[in-house]
């Protein structure tokens, strides 16, 4: 008796090839709209992480030698980390951070509560306030040292008119105000933002939350500390995360001021990073360095899409 070879077909699982194939006919014209998105994508951002990745496990000399270059595990993360430089980079990096966003968000909220206020030239205030976000980075920085500038600059000159100090300070040629300097332009730059951002949450606040505040004997700051601030809780938490995330992987403002000088004084991590590549070509391990800030970035762009999707359902 011969046994044969039979094909056992699945009316189910072949069905649901079948409903999905239709459907992603049905909808061809939409993948073929978003298709230029998607590679190129993947052409200026997965492939130049996945190329990094890859970088990080490699020993790479500046001339590709005949047999390639030569896989070193994690040789290239254990020399990142016993640099001279790692934790004091990620120190500064750190102080950068908190002080820089700290000050952003504060600033930015007071902004936004005078903004929200009744005033003649209100809207022209709301427009002026944006100036500052909408700079680029580096003429912001340009216009900021000469402003910093140690002969001629209208901050020095300012102090001493007041007597404030009486000789001039070279805010960023001296490693104990270089990190102040670089940190105040990074807030002017970014409070606007905030603002912006929290201004539009205090509108969307409902005017009958105040009015039964003020019924209930509510002063005004009862009225800031029970109705405003939980109400912007929501929109209070994206902000945040962002400017942790925007800040992390800060770079221009700190390499054009000081270029991480003096003394390596404000160096932060993304300059760390900068300079073992392009200053000693150690391309291995600044991509080693690389993987490390993007894996920072990441718990805390994690942190926030959780925030996000929780208010989303909430």
């Amino acid at each position: 008796m011969r046994l044969e070879n039979r094909t056992i077909s699945t009316p189910g699982a072949s069905s649901f090839w079948q409903r999905e194939w239709k459907a992603l006919w049905r909808s061809k014209t939409a993948y073929l709209f978003i298709a230029p998105l998607v590679i190129t994508v993947c052409c200026i951002l997965l492939y130049p992480i996945f190329k990094a990745a890859l970088m990080s496990f490699q020993y790479w000399y500046i001339a590709k030698p005949i047999g390639g270059h030569p896989f070193v595990g994690l040789k290239n993360y254990i020399e990142v980390v016993r640099s001279d430089y790692f934790f004091k980079s990620l120190g500064i990096t750190g102080i950068y951070l908190a002080v820089t966003v700290v000050a952003r968000f504060l600033l930015g909220l007071g902004t936004a509560l005078l903004l929200n206020k009744k005033f003649k030239g209100r809207s022209f205030a709301r427009v002026l306030i944006i100036v500052p976000w909408a700079m680029s980075e580096v003429v912001a920085c340009l216009i900021f040292v000469l402003m910093y500038d140690y002969q001629y600059g209208i901050i020095n000159h300012l102090l001493m008119s007041v007597n404030l100090i009486d000789t001039p300070i070279s805010f960023l040629g001296d490693a104990n105000y270089a990190l102040d300097a670089a940190m105040l332009v990074n807030v002017w730059k970014g409070f606007p933002f905030v603002a912006i951002m929290l201004l539009a949450g205090l509108q969307s606040i409902p005017d009958e939350l105040y009015e039964a505040a003020t019924v209930d004997g509510a002063s005004g700051w009862d009225k800031f500390w029970h109705v405003t601030l939980p109400t912007l809780k929501p929109v209070s938490l994206v902000v945040f995360l962002l400017l942790v995330v925007w800040t992390i992987r800060d770079f221009a403002i700190v390499y054009v001021l000081t270029n991480g000088g003096p003394s390596r004084a404000t160096e932060i991590f993304t300059i760390f990073v900068y300079r073992s590549g392009f200053e000693y070509y150690q391309f291995g391990e600044a991509a080693a360095g690389g993987m490390i800030l993007l894996l920072f970035s990441l718990v805390f762009t994690f942190i926030y899409m959780k925030v996000t999707k929780a208010g989303d359902t909430a």
